[in-house]
């Protein structure tokens, strides 16, 4: 069964996100209308009741390169936890997380004009976190660090990059949503699923 049979299959909900996900993201990149209107922008959502921006940003993305890393990200774990914990949750945990992820920023930055945020970095980071608990041994492997590791171990270090990369401020990326992200994609499972959690202990060996 190739990915694409699997995905229809057992995550329909997964190949539906990406879709749109890149429908979306191709309409905002032709249209700066578009764009402005969907991104997350805490000055507007406060002063002109346009929350739905917590939500709507993780569809859209800067440009070609943002979409399609996060989309190979998305590619590669979504139907698997979608298979593992069943539409319902993986829809919940993927939906939900956008928001969490995106809510301290969007009260910390409120009265920044300058601030704005986009992607769907913050609900990516939640699956990854979510795929620990379901896969701890697999394996996981970064485009920009193409060395295969321990599902656990990569988790560790990206929390470590994410508090870091937001306190130093390390280039234009959202270090803080991904943290968030991926601290409510990892609770959200837990309270969905709680034998994810045993299914995580007994897999690195702690029960």
């Amino acid at each position: 069964m190739s990915q694409l049979e699997f995905m229809f299959a057992h995550a329909p909900a997964s190949l539906v996100i990406l879709v749109v996900t890149v429908s979306v993201s191709i309409l905002a990149f032709r249209s700066r209308t578009v764009a402005d209107r969907l991104l997350l922008y805490p000055w507007k959502m406060f002063r002109g009741s346009q929350y739905e921006r917590i939500f709507t940003y993780g569809f859209i993305h800067a440009d070609f390169m943002h979409l399609l890393f996060n989309l190979i990200a998305l590619y590669s774990v979504a139907m698997y936890i979608e298979a593992a914990a069943g539409t319902f949750r993986f829809l919940v945990i993927y939906l939900v997380s956008m928001v969490l992820a995106a809510f301290p920023p969007t009260l910390r930055h409120r009265n920044n004009e300058a601030y704005r945020a986009l992607g769907a970095s913050g609900a990516v980071s939640a699956l990854f976190f979510s795929g620990m608990l379901y896969f701890p041994t697999a394996k996981v492997m970064l485009l920009f660090l193409p060395i295969p590791l321990p599902w656990p171990l990569f988790a560790v270090l990206f929390i470590a990059g994410s508090i870091v990369g937001a306190k130093k401020n390390w280039g234009n990326i959202g270090h803080d949503v991904h943290l968030y992200g991926a601290i409510s994609g990892l609770l959200l499972t837990i309270v969905l699923d709680p034998s994810s959690v045993t299914n995580f202990l007994e897999g690195v060996g702690l029960q």
